[in-house]
């Protein structure tokens, strides 16, 4: 499978502008070689996981983008492509396609608060509602699902097309579903 190396980071400038300005680029990952998977923020840090992550993703300061910490999540996979962050329930959420769960970890706690739960099959890109639920796309049970920030389903719901990648409920209540497409790749 191909994956990209780097993901870039972007950001409004200083002055008040409304044309983003590439502020900092995460590359591979010095100590696993790995490119990033997903990107989130919760108050003043930036969450990265990253494919092949060894059960952990990097916590990164906000402001200067300096490594901070790891947070172990055991039992994570090594395919995860979805991270998302809930500033109300103060938690970080992470898909992980291995196993078909989510992840979900109190970032704040010193003891990290670990909990997971089963997903449908291919859980891919993750969003949070205006309603704080998490918003899981299912690749491979082509549907997105909807969970309270216990792991308790809200609803699931059928799209049409395949391997639905990433979903976002606008404040309409509408659906934006990005689908994977590749020519010729194979998982």
């Amino acid at each position: 499978m191909m994956m990209n190396t780097a993901m870039c980071v972007t950001a409004s400038a200083a002055v008040k502008s409304n044309v983003p300005t590439l502020t900092h680029v995460m590359a591979s990952s010095e100590q696993s070689g790995y490119g990033v998977c997903g990107v989130t923020s919760l108050g003043d840090d930036v969450f990265v996981v990253r494919f092949m992550s060894q059960q952990k993703i990097e916590v990164y300061d906000a402001k200067t983008f300096k490594l901070q910490r790891h947070i172990r999540v055991p039992g994570l996979g090594k395919w995860q492509s979805g991270i998302a962050a809930c500033a109300r329930n103060k938690c970080v959420y992470i898909s992980d396609h291995d196993n078909e769960k989510v992840h979900r970890i109190k970032p704040a706690r010193r003891l990290k608060a670990v909990k997971n739960w089963s997903v449908a099959s291919g859980p891919q890109g993750l969003s949070v509602n205006s309603a704080h639920n998490l918003v899981v796309a299912c690749s491979e049970a082509n549907m997105i699902q909807e969970y309270k920030k216990g792991g308790c389903l809200v609803r699931e719901i059928w799209v049409g097309l395949t391997r639905p990648w990433h979903a976002v409920q606008l404040s309409t209540g509408d659906y934006v579903v990005s689908q994977f497409w590749s020519s010729g790749m194979l998982f």
